[in-house]
């Protein structure tokens, strides 16, 4: 090499032609476009894969000197059958580290050149990684590799800021900077290599990449630190970051045979072996605090690794630690744990010009970085608590004071000390354990009795509200703390902050601070906290406050409501506090009903008064039982105003969704005050009942109607459950209609499970109404010409449908109906029981008998054999009805014996001795357990 430009371009090319096969061998993308174009199978196209890669793998093998087999060319020889040095790596190698050492020959300053021997770094390093471990760490080039670390350009800091993109205009990474990082990268691969502890050590000391790292850093005094990795910005900063990482992956390495050596399992090493590790480790700890240290996210991101293993390998191995560098009767584990500590505190601090931009792409990189940062932190808090603490403690004593007066990076870094300390602490949870410690607690009091309240930083005031949940234990037991925490939290330090972010946040925090101080703690505030929450969200006339957002505003709804609810107040002032904040509710809801543009924008209309229903719901939420009368009285007149909402816009999905959420909280708080209101609702519900989740939120309410109130559910759902059933099956055949195909082919599987789904609501919903006694709405004056349409409905259920929950679900309701509608003190009319009975006997016991007598029937299914066990607890019941055991005796004794249990589907008939043992099975059975063992032994009989 000459360095004229046509070596120049040679050079180039040549390095572009090994870059070229290391694509092709090292770590290739398997073509399988020509596959896919002949419309190969995928066993060929994996077959060819497999075939590719294979012949890469010998292609690489000839390349360090294997050879293949004559007879075999899928194959190779165990050994390489030339000397290393005649092997084609070593040629490759040899030429790279020739093209490196030429164009960084001493004096030679040409960016061009340096850039040449940048490109064949990044060409050794895609090769270094799998070439015979003699090239890769012959010691010539393993010296070169840490001669060009101390090449990178100085004086280049990154221009992260805005104001300093001009001044960086300039700065760009030079050839020498690039030249070190991609040399870093290639002793990255090196120390990367796997083999085992042994070896790795050896590899490790025979390097000295760690001393030379040191003296090239200046961590060993050197005339000239060539390589600044303690002050940011005297050297380029991409060199830094791959010199950061080569020392984390370097030392990760180091660590592992550190704790090999010096375990008392393996450790076997003469003393010079075991010096040598301890030195290194040593040495590795210094380099990864340094870059820990350094003011750079992606520099000291690099080393959050080897942080994290050194931490965990303190708390596992913390007498060890100790014993090999404690000096002088120090203890080296909390001296180093220190260190960390004060490293972090400094690393964890935002910068002065940091916006608190969670959308900003550069400061989500922050975050991110500090998230890290918190992650060592409370490994360290995990296993030394108490020195975390007298360093919070010396933190916050030298803190200007009054706290207010501080600065944000100072004040915000202590306060995220104390937030996360009890994440740290174990056992869980944390915040218990941490406040368990009389130190803690003092300092959480001390911050709740200082002004930190009236600091001037958004983020400050919301970590201090945020970390004053986290530990509202502590307010439980001195609620004279709430009184300055409340003010702050409800004043223009909180929910009145200029910032909509602070707004939102405390209208959360001020919620859960109520919910975790609990009513005794909050009962002296209610009725101030209570008046300032209406003033908020209702301002008298004249008066101008910050609006809260919709969203916020139910968290106040809720947080009222638990102030009222919760504290144990007198019923006369729950009553007064609702009513002062409902009313002016109530009368806004009515306000937006008389505008006369409602109709002609129902997605506008229909947001803002679906929220004003969530509202009534959120502040429902505080009362667990039913509130007092007056309260009742109230939300009853909130739940009208809502009806008129509901029918007004019964076509929005929003507003019929808020409305089902209401009536589920009304239907708790009012008790059986909504059961006049219900009819009406329902009719509205149904009258738009159009998808899915109409079907779901209506089934939920009739089942919580007849759960809740049983037999006095039936006036309320009685005119609803036909319209339901309509509206199921009206779904179910849209359903079908949209993918209905001209030639008659079934729907697609997503198409079915569409459909078992929402016919599982109809399922479930008159299960629930045998189940809890309203059984007398199927025979009343709406209903009773539909009831054979719903016993059918049922039948298919137990026997067509292939889920076997809904089959049990389904077997289920007739057992509900034949233990309510056997007994002779039923008041069901005996046509309809007999009309019942007749069904039973004559279509779903055949129906049930044949299902479970299928093949396909598997009794060791769990699931299905609940539905075997169900039919049986029917088949009891059955005989037990005031129809009588005779009559059960002669119908399924004839079915046994005959065989009919299904016109459609015949069932071969049992040999007479059989279908006698069955029969006499179910004659003497006392149980649904003893029809059960029936059955099972029926159908065993019928699989053998």
């Amino acid at each position: 090499m000459n360095g004229s430009e046509d070596n120049n371009v040679g050079t180039l090319m040549y390095l572009r032609f090994l870059d070229a096969i290391s694509d092709e061998i090292v770590y290739p993308a398997v073509d399988t476009s020509y596959d896919q174009s002949h419309g190969a199978s995928s066993t060929s196209s994996a077959s060819t894969a497999k075939h590719i890669a294979k012949r890469r793998e010998i292609v690489k093998g000839v390349l360090r000197g294997f050879a293949t087999k004559q007879d075999n060319h899928n194959s190779m020889d165990g050994q390489p059958n030339i000397l290393l040095e005649q092997t084609d790596t070593a040629q490759i190698i040899s030429s790279l580290f020739d093209i490196m050492t030429t164009n960084t020959s001493e004096g030679v300053k040409d960016n061009e050149k340096l850039e040449i021997a940048g490109r064949a770094a990044l060409v050794l390093k895609r090769y270094i990684s799998w070439v015979d471990i003699q090239l890769a760490t012959h010691s010539s080039l393993v010296n070169y590799l840490l001669f060009c670390l101390g090449l990178a350009a100085p004086g280049n800091a990154r221009a992260d800021d805005a104001d300093e993109i001009d001044d960086a205009i300039d700065n760009d990474t030079k050839p020498g900077t690039t030249l070190a990082a991609e040399c870093a990268q290639c002793l990255q691969e090196i120390v990367t290599r796997g083999m085992d502890e042994k070896k790795k050590e050896d590899l490790l000391i025979s390097l000295d990449i760690i001393e030379s790292l040191c003296r090239l850093t200046g961590m060993i005094p050197v005339d000239m630190v060539q390589l600044d990795i303690t002050n940011a910005g005297s050297t380029q900063i991409d060199a830094v970051v791959a010199t950061a990482e080569l020392i984390n992956a370097t030392s990760i390495e180091v660590i592992t045979c550190f704790e090999f050596e010096f375990t008392p399992t393996t450790g076997s090493s003469v003393d010079p072996i075991l010096s040598k590790i301890t030195l290194l480790m040593e040495q590795c700890l210094e380099l990864s605090l340094s870059c820990l240290y350094y003011d750079d996210i992606d520099v000291s991101g690099a080393v959050v690794e080897i942080t994290s293993r050194v931490l965990v390998s303190i708390e596992k191995h913390e007498d060890l630690w100790n014993s090999i560098y404690g000096r002088n009767g120090q203890t080296f584990t909390d001296k180093l744990t220190l260190r960390v500590l004060s490293v972090l505190y400094e690393r964890m601090k935002y910068p002065p010009t940091h916006e608190f931009d969670y959308e900003d792409d550069i400061e989500a990189e922050e975050e991110m970085y500090r998230t890290q940062l918190r992650k060592l932190y409370q490994r360290i808090v995990r296993f030394k608590p108490h020195l975390v603490l007298d360093f919070i403690q010396r933190c916050f004593s030298s803190l200007p004071q009054p706290l207010a007066a501080a600065t944000t990076e100072e004040i915000e870094v202590a306060l995220r000390l104390v937030h996360h300390y009890g994440e740290g602490r174990r056992p869980p949870p944390g915040a218990k354990a941490a406040l368990k410690d009389d130190q803690f607690r003092d300092i959480v009091m001390a911050l709740h009795c200082s002004n930190i309240s009236s600091h001037h930083h958004r983020e400050v005031l919301l970590l201090y509200y945020d970390l004053s949940v986290r530990y509202a234990a502590i307010l439980k037991e001195m609620p004279e703390l709430l009184s300055n925490l409340l003010n702050a939290l409800s004043g223009t330090q909180g929910l009145q902050h200029l910032h909509a972010r602070v707004r939102s946040r405390c209208c959360y925090l001020l919620l859960r601070l109520v919910k975790s101080s609990g009513g005794k703690a909050t009962r002296p505030y209610v009725e101030v906290v209570v008046e300032g929450i209406q003033r908020l969200l209702y301002p008298p006339e004249g008066i101008s406050v910050v609006p809260i957002q919709p969203n916020d505003a139910l968290y106040l709804f809720e947080t009222t409501g638990l102030l009222l609810g919760t504290t144990g107040l007198d019923e006369d002032l729950q009553q007064r506090c609702a009513t002062g904040v409902l009313t002016p509710h109530v009368q806004a809801i009515e306000q937006i009903l008389q505008s006369p543009d409602l109709l002609g924008d129902v997605e506008l209309y229909s947001e803002q008064l679906s929220m004003s229903i969530s509202a009534i719901a959120q502040l429902s939420k505080g009362w667990q039982g039913q509130p007092p009368l007056g309260v009742q009285n109230v939300l009853s007149a909130a739940v009208d105003i809502s009806l008129r909402v509901l029918v007004t816009l019964s076509a929005s999905p929003l507003v019929r969704n808020r409305t089902t959420v209401l009536l589920q909280r009304m239907i708790l708080c009012l008790g059986e005050g909504m059961l006049p209101k219900m009819p009406e609702f329902m009719q509205a519900l149904l009258s738009n009942c159009t998808t899915e989740d109409d079907v779901l939120d209506i089934s939920q309410l009739i089942n919580q109607l007849c759960i809740k109130f049983k037999e006095k559910a039936v006036p309320a759902i009685d005119s609803s459950l036909l319209p339901f059933l309509q509206r199921v099956l009206a779904l179910q055949l849209s359903e079908s209609s949209v993918v209905q195909s001209g030639n008659g082919d079934a729907p697609p599987p997503h198409v079915v499970t569409e459909q078992l789904s929402i016919r599982k609501q109809a399922f479930s919903t008159l299960q629930h109404i045998a189940t809890h006694n309203a059984s007398a709405v199927f025979h009343s004056e709406n209903n009773a010409g539909s009831i054979a349409d719903i016993l059918r409905l049922m039948n298919d259920g137990a026997i067509a449908v292939p889920e076997p929950i809904m089959k049990k679900t389904c077997t289920m309701f007739f057992g509900e109906l034949t233990r309510e509608w056997g007994s002779e003190e039923s008041s069901a009319p005996m046509n309809v029981k007999n009309g019942y009975f007749d069904f039973l006997y004559e279509v779903f016991v055949p129906g049930m008998i044949c299902l479970i007598l299928d093949p396909s029937f598997n009794v060791k299914d769990a699931l299905q054999y609940r539905v075997l066990a169900e039919f049986g607890v029917v088949l009891w019941l059955l005989k037990q009805s005031y129809r009588g055991p005779a009559e059960f005796n002669t119908r399924v004794s004839e079915m046994v014996k005959n065989g009919n249990v299904n016109v459609n589907s015949p069932v071969a008939p049992p040999s007479q001795a059989c279908s006698d043992l069955i029969a006499t099975g179910f004659q003497n059975a006392s149980s649904g357990k003893d029809m059960e063992m029936c059955l099972k032994a029926w159908k065993d009989g019928k699989v053998q």
